[in-house]
């Protein structure tokens, strides 16, 4: 049996998520949540491309497991981003999103034949299904990057803008899945088949290497967090209460600048104040119509450009200086707010 660059490729999937597995598995530290679904992803691909090869060499009869695969990806990868992100996860919750998925199995193992029949129709609806739970995991994401900017100052690190990406390219996977369905040339469709494979190689590095840089750096929001934001239409304090606490505030932050730490969060700054998280959220969004995020930035930026028109320091000192710790992300706000690079500002308004 000859191997061609697609089975050597697939080999390698193989053999990555084998070893991916083994170094979980052996690892002595408790392992969370998310590296249990992990753990399980790993196993899906080997136990999916195993079943590839062996059915294009005629090696397996009567046994028709594509449309399984097609349906226990999307949940899986929709459950491994909430444990990316929340610190637990109802297993009801879970199981209900694999029932489909354990059903078709099922009919797959009795009923092979007859379902290859409609095998047009069960892929449409594979399709259909995995794509569905793509943008629902897109939809927790942008969801949870909400949250962290009404609750930390700082986030580019655990953004997740790497499963956004990967997300995208899970996408573009089934993109060419399609493109491939519709292509009878035996040269255009390995072509195919290969890319896809390629993209698959590079999806299973990321998901390890990446979501164990993430876990490392973020604890988790509880799931109850997530669902919705504080109201602060519905939300209300008396307004000698209100007043209280926007004088507080404005008071701490002029004279403690705690916008000068990296981290600063929310709950941070509602233990140095004993102003509940709700109440100073309430007080922040109200008042000065701000995020958390946004709020903390607003001050920090400031002093940048106090920094910028009355010192000779370097740029990146004073970034540092002013309590911004991400190149990018300063540099991104603010162009949103001044319009003009920080080397423009200080041409523009040095004194």
């Amino acid at each position: 049996m000859e191997l061609t660059i697609t089975d050597i490729v697939g080999i390698l999937i193989i053999y990555q998520s084998l070893i991916f597995i083994l170094s979980l598995f052996f690892n002595k530290k408790p392992k969370p949540l998310f590296a249990k679904v992990l753990i399980t992803i790993c196993l899906l691909i080997i136990v999916h491309f195993i079943y590839m090869f062996f059915e294009k060499n005629n090696t397996i009869n009567h046994i028709f497991l594509g449309p399984f695969f097609g349906l226990i990806y999307g949940p899986i990868y929709y459950i491994y981003a909430k444990s990316l992100i929340l610190k637990s996860l109802n297993n009801k919750n879970i199981i209900i999103h694999l029932i489909p998925a354990l059903i078709v199995l099922i009919g797959l193992v009795f009923l092979g034949e007859k379902i290859i029949e409609v095998i047009n129709i069960i892929g449409l609806v594979v399709i259909t299904h995995f794509i569905a739970y793509l943008f629902v995991s897109l939809s927790f994401l942008y969801k949870y990057r909400k949250r962290l900017k009404s609750t930390t100052s700082s986030f580019y690190s655990i953004s997740l803008l790497w499963l956004e990406i990967l997300i995208y390219l899970q996408l573009t996977i089934i993109v060419v899945l399609l493109l491939e369905s519709y292509f009878q040339s035996f040269l255009i469709v390995n072509t195919f088949i290969l890319i896809i494979y390629i993209l698959t190689l590079i999806l299973i590095n990321c998901f390890y290497y990446l979501g164990l840089k993430q876990v490392r750096l973020f604890k988790g929001f509880k799931e109850e967090h997530t669902k919705t934001l504080i109201a602060t239409k519905e939300y209300k304090v008396s307004e000698e209460l209100f007043n209280s606490y926007v004088s507080t505030l404005t008071k701490y932050m002029t004279l403690e600048k705690p916008y000068l730490e990296f981290e600063i969060s929310l709950q941070d700054l509602s233990d140095k104040l004993s102003i509940s998280t709700r109440n100073l959220s309430h007080v922040i969004n109200k008042k000065f119509e701000r995020n958390f995020y946004d709020f903390i930035n607003h001050y920090r930026l400031e002093l940048v450009k106090q920094n910028l028109q009355e010192s000779n320091k370097p740029i990146k000192e004073i970034m540092y200086d002013c309590g911004f710790s991400n190149k990018a992300t300063f540099n991104a706000i603010f162009k949103k707010n001044t319009a003009l690079t920080p080397s423009q500002f200080r041409e523009n308004h040095k004194s």
